[in-house]
């Protein structure tokens, strides 16, 4: 999902208007929606300290709507994973791999996949990664989509998450963070 499409989702998700999102960036009255519209469409991407400004009267991470060099590998990798999932919807699932064997000296692990219903002709396919930090991260979106797909949390609790992770992280209940994501919370 391209940057621009991005910014639009996240305006609607806050029922805001370009225009309103324009003027609350400081443009004139009559060229608020056009420059907005110019950013939703890609013609002009936002620069840098555009995009925190528009994060910020939107309440998300700056890092949904600016495709810079200041962020590592693992978090644009992450933030992309959650972009895709919003372009496809139920066609993602995310899920804990579970299963270890007994040897201490060898680690195989194995995906429990009965949880959700596929419509191919052969086994889903899943990916694990041996880079911890990405490990981390992914853990961290298995227990949200969880709690989504067991109407834990609301779509829009589990969007909101997304939307400014990760400061909306709690390392699965084990500290309190930064930026608050449940309604109950709001």
């Amino acid at each position: 999902m391209q940057i621009g499409e991005r910014l639009k989702l996240i305006r609607e998700f806050r029922n805001m208007k370009q225009k309103e999102l324009g003027m609350a960036l400081g443009y004139p009255t009559k060229s608020a929606a056009v420059r907005i519209a110019q950013y939703e469409s890609c013609s002009v991407a936002p620069k840098k300290e555009t995009a925190i400004a528009i994060s910020e009267i939107l309440k998300c991470n700056y890092i949904n709507i600016y495709y810079g060099t200041d962020l590592g590998k693992a978090e644009r990798f992450m933030i992309d994973l959650f972009w895709m999932e919003e372009s496809i919807g139920t066609s993602l699932y995310v899920f804990q791999l579970e299963k270890y064997n007994d040897k201490a000296d060898e680690r195989t692990v194995y995906g429990m996949v009965n949880d959700y219903k596929y419509g191919g002709v052969f086994p889903p396919v899943a990916l694990a990664f041996n880079y911890n930090l990405v490990n981390d991260f992914m853990r961290e979106w298995a227990i949200r989509f969880k709690e989504l797909t067991n109407k834990e949390i609301t779509h829009d609790e589990y969007f909101e998450w997304k939307l400014n992770w990760p400061y909306s992280c709690d390392d699965g209940g084990r500290f309190e963070p930064s930026i608050q994501w449940r309604k109950s919370f709001l």
